[in-house]
């Protein structure tokens, strides 16, 4: 199949290298309109064809499918387009600035008979596969509760032209853009409930380490969600806070916590080391997994590449699915609705 790239920043890159090894498709064509960075692009990965604006490689009827790697408020109208215009698409994350938004693409997509697939490849890495396998062999049996963290101390992202602290642009702070994947997370190791109502605080503290002109975001988020199954979650992230020092510095944003943990009756799972904590005849024993890292990207690009693309011809159902992108974002929704009234939420 041939694949269309439009933005050709980190995001594309990683998926023009999953391309390159993929037995199912080839990288066709890329779209930017920054000429330096398209061209950067085009002279690492050789693509057939590279444009300014992506609605001429949508006119082009060699392309199969697009991969769509822009800023947030590009999302729903590239893929919309895409959809229009007969392409199968694969859109990174947040899939769209509302639920209103991906029910649309949804139904265009169901409509037209072509494949939606948002982009969440934490869902194959190595351990989050070993967690999978682990959940559905029963070793934590009824899963009640989790909880997931990403929150940093110091980590406010400009940017490209200061878009993630403009909602216009971004769809929101901390919680669309790290918080996002956390909750999803842990909300496909428990087998995606369908989430009923959220309770949600929703802040913004930290205006003063801020240097772009719009900064009307939340740089914190805590949530309590339930679902349909009786079962709950408990979700916390920002972009900034005086985070205490049992939490590690990082690389880039100052002090940073990214882990999940889901609570069972048969036993408890931290992904981050890989860790069972389970109940054997009475006595909680800590069991270690060695299947793989959490956090090793270096198969989970090419892994998703190919359910997107097994999902195209068929073969295979898409484990990131346009109904699965419209009920995590009714949840997002839900979040920023009840911080906003201080109450907590349905989710229709």
């Amino acid at each position: 199949m041939n694949v269309g790239i439009i933005g050709t920043g980190w995001p594309g890159q990683q998926h023009a290298i999953a391309l390159s090894s993929s037995k199912r498709g080839r990288l066709h064509s890329c779209a930017d309109l920054d000429e330096q960075r398209r061209a950067a692009f085009v002279k690492e990965f050789g693509p057939d064809m590279a444009v300014g604006d992506y609605h001429e490689m949508l006119a082009d009827a060699a392309v199969d499918a697009v991969m769509i790697c822009l800023p947030n408020y590009l999302h729903f109208p590239a893929s919309l387009a895409a959809l229009e215009a007969g392409k199968h698409v694969f859109c990174e994350k947040p899939p769209t600035l509302n639920a209103a938004e991906m029910k649309v693409l949804r139904d265009q997509a169901s409509e037209r008979g072509l494949v939606y697939f948002f982009g969440r490849q934490f869902r194959f890495t190595p351990g989050m596969l070993a967690a999978k396998r682990l959940i559905a062999e029963g070793r934590l049996g009824n899963i009640y509760h989790a909880r997931a963290t990403w929150m940093r101390s110091r980590g406010i992202p400009p940017g490209i032209g200061g878009w993630f602290t403009e909602k216009k642009r971004s769809g929101g702070g901390a919680l669309i853009d790290i918080g996002v994947h956390a909750l999803d997370s842990v909300w496909y190791l428990m087998g995606n409930p369908r989430p009923v109502s959220a309770s949600a605080g929703v802040f913004q503290n930290f205006a003063h380490f801020v240097a772009s002109a719009v900064f009307d975001v939340e740089d914190a988020a805590y949530a309590f969600i339930r679902f349909e199954n009786g079962a709950v979650v408990h979700l916390e992230t920002c972009w900034a806070g005086n985070l205490p020092d049992e939490i590690p510095e990082g690389k880039y944003f100052g002090r940073e916590t990214n882990n999940s943990l889901l609570f069972g009756t048969k036993g408890t799972l931290r992904l981050k080391p890989l860790t069972l904590f389970e109940d054997q005849n009475g006595a909680l024993v800590t069991v270690p997994i060695k299947n793989g890292s959490v956090e090793d990207n270096a198969d989970s690009f090419a892994a998703q590449l190919d359910n997107f693309l097994a999902a195209i011809a068929g073969e295979s159902e898409p484990i990131n699915s346009a109904e699965q992108a419209v009920e995590l974002m009714g949840m997002i929704d839900a979040i920023y609705a009840s911080g906003a009234a201080g109450r907590e939420m349905a989710i229709a």
